[in-house]
């Protein structure tokens, strides 16, 4: 049996201009910390962030894909904004370092009637090679240490004219990081806000930055 299949979950809906899609997440996050000192092992992957949820009102809204473009999300975790890829048409693969938070997007993606591929790697020795159309960054900029593994896969996996998606709960780390990492020389940027509203949750309505970048060459 799969790992994912013992873990208890729950059920979220997402809402995308009428169209909705489920996806199970963890019940209790916090039952699957191993080590709360470190971490790779407090699970951030187990749950839907509202950063996910402004990126993929952004793609579907505003994003267009066709089966030859080929998506790489980056720390998918449960996989929403790449799922929303391939409901518009793109070859999705969804990456993560961990293997349960593959299996759940795996089972989100089929749930929702989606074939994508999946591929575990740490950004720490990220060793794909392979080139993407697009790279999608959602709320993963967040950790000083790990921000430039995550800049350097930007420049070497994102394929001539392609796009990076980043999305982010207004985070001054990330707003500083991306100031530091763009070479304007390399890349044009685009800046937009979404709204997101969740019952539930922390808040009612949070402000989702949303950074589009892409390659000049």
């Amino acid at each position: 049996m799969p790992e994912s299949k013992k873990i208890p979950k729950k059920e979220l809906p997402c809402y995308l201009q009428g169209r909705k899609l489920t996806f199970f997440v963890a019940e209790d996050v916090e039952s699957l910390i191993t080590d709360v000192n470190d971490p790779d092992k407090v699970p951030c992957w187990a749950d839907i962030w509202p950063a996910a949820y402004g990126l993929a009102n952004f793609i579907w809204k505003s994003v267009t894909f066709n089966p030859a473009k080929k998506v790489l999300e980056l720390g998918a975790g449960m996989g929403l904004p790449g799922i929303v890829c391939a409901l518009k048409g793109a070859s999705v693969t969804l990456s993560d370092f961990n293997p349960l938070a593959l299996e759940m997007a795996g089972e989100n993606a089929r749930h929702n009637g989606l074939e994508v591929e999946l591929l575990r790697e740490d950004w720490r020795t990220f060793s794909c090679r392979e080139q993407f159309d697009c790279l999608i960054a959602s709320d993963i900029l967040y950790d000083p240490r790990l921000n430039p593994f995550l800049g350097r896969i930007f420049y070497e996996n994102l394929r001539p004219g392609g796009k990076i998606l980043v999305s982010h709960s207004c985070r001054t780390v990330t707003y500083d990081f991306l100031k530091e990492w763009h070479d304007k020389s390399l890349f044009g940027r685009e800046d937009y806000m979404e709204e997101v509203e969740l019952s539930g949750t922390l808040l009612p309505r949070y402000e989702i930055a949303i950074h589009v970048f892409k390659a000049l060459r």
